[in-house]
Parts: structure tokens; sequence; C-alpha cells
């Protein structure tokens, strides 16, 4: 864990941990960004202590959580049910059986005017992309609800599109991948040898765990401002 008040400090002590070399020269060097702006820079200093600035990948934290999912679970389909261009078309798909039941009177009156789909199809945009957010930050209340723990609108809907998936959701193999992360000598193969998180300012308390987790089979920098 390195911290500082100035991003060219994190830079410098970024250099120094780069100095000593992975195990070999194909091997990819891994430093997690925020922003594409950040990687440019990063890359620009990098260059300048080193000479170069070669063979490094820069994926955002998102992107490398899924590569990491998709290492421990090579069987996943490759496009997921639950990303949120294609969960929209499914919630758009049932609410129309759905908006009859107990508790979804807000959703009906909210559609009852509309002489189109395009405002059904705006509605299920909003709520794909709020169950997306839910599957990252509240992952326990998804897997409560599954367990059919609550009877609200979002909880209904949410067990109806999670039925017959309910394994492959990130919030489902999140779980299963932090266990195996803390409970596995060798969880899977093909780790990066080095991980670096470079000045990202939040992250979410999955992201976190899976760091956690994986810093116990290869080494993980984090580099964070303070």
């Amino acid at each position: 864990l390195f911290t500082s008040n100035r991003m060219e400090i994190l830079a410098d002590k970024l250099a120094a941990e780069l100095l000593t070399p992975l195990s070999s020269a194909l091997e990819t060097e891994v430093i997690i960004v925020q922003s594409r702006g950040m990687e440019r820079w990063i890359s620009m200093s990098l260059a300048e202590h080193h000479g170069i600035c070669a063979n490094i990948r820069f994926p955002f934290p998102n992107a490398f959580v899924s590569e990491i999912l998709k290492k421990a679970f090579p069987d996943l389909p490759e496009q997921s049910p639950f990303d949120p261009e294609i969960m929209t078309w499914r919630v758009m798909k049932l609410l129309p059986s759905l908006m009859t039941r107990p508790g979804f009177e807000p959703i009906l009156t909210y559609l009852d005017n509309a002489v189109s789909s395009l405002k059904r199809f705006q509605l299920s945009e909003r709520i794909a992309d709020l169950l997306d957010q839910y599957l990252l930050f509240r992952p326990e209340m998804i897997l409560r609800w599954e367990k059919g723990l609550e009877d609200y609108w979002q909880a209904v809907l949410w067990r109806e599109l999670s039925r017959g998936y309910e394994g492959i959701h990130r919030a489902a193999l999140g779980k299963a991948l932090i266990e195996r992360l803390m409970n596995s000598a060798a969880p899977f193969k093909d780790l990066p040898e080095r991980i670096s998180v470079f000045g990202i300012s939040t992250l979410p308390r999955f992201h976190v765990q899976v760091f956690a987790g994986l810093a116990r089979h290869t080494q993980v920098n984090l580099l964070i401002m303070n």
C-alpha cells in the first residue's frame, strides 16, 4: 500500500516497483486506472523514469474484475443475460405480465397512458441500469431477493429475471469468486504476476474484496491518493 498527497510521488513509487522485472520479458504488466487520461499520464511518467513504457495493459476496474471472473469460471456464456443492454429488453418483455400483481401499481400508473412502447423501453432501460448497480454495490440485497425474503416490485421483478440464471449474475459469481480466492491454494491459472491499482479515488466493496483475495496469490500494489 502506497499513499501520497501528490500524484507525481505515487508515479515515482510505481516506477520504483516496476524496476523489479517480471519472470518473463513477454509477461504483461497490469496497471488498473479509472480513465484513459490517467493511462496516458502514467505512460509518459514511466517513459521518463525508465526510458520506455511498453507491454503494459491499463484496464478499468470493472473490466479487470470481469477478466478474473472469466478465468475463474471459463464456462460462463460469452454474453451475460444480465448485461444492462440485454436486461433492458428482458425487463421490457416482462413488465406487461407483472403490472397486474400487487406492488406494481406505480409502474401501472406510470405506463397507463403510454401510447407507444417507447415509454416502456425508457423505463426498462432505467430499471436495468439500477439493477446492474445493485449487482455491484448491493449484492447481499440481490441474494436476499432470490431467497424470497422481499416482496416489493423490484424484488419480484428480479426473481422473474433471474429464474434459471441464478448462478451466473455478478452477485452470485462475486460471492463464489471471493470464497475461492480466500480458501483455495491455487484458485485458477494465468493470474497476472503483478497488479498495480493506481490513483483510483473510490472502489466498490466487491472490487476491494477481489483485490484482497488476489493478494493471497499474487502481488497487488495499491497506490492511493491520501
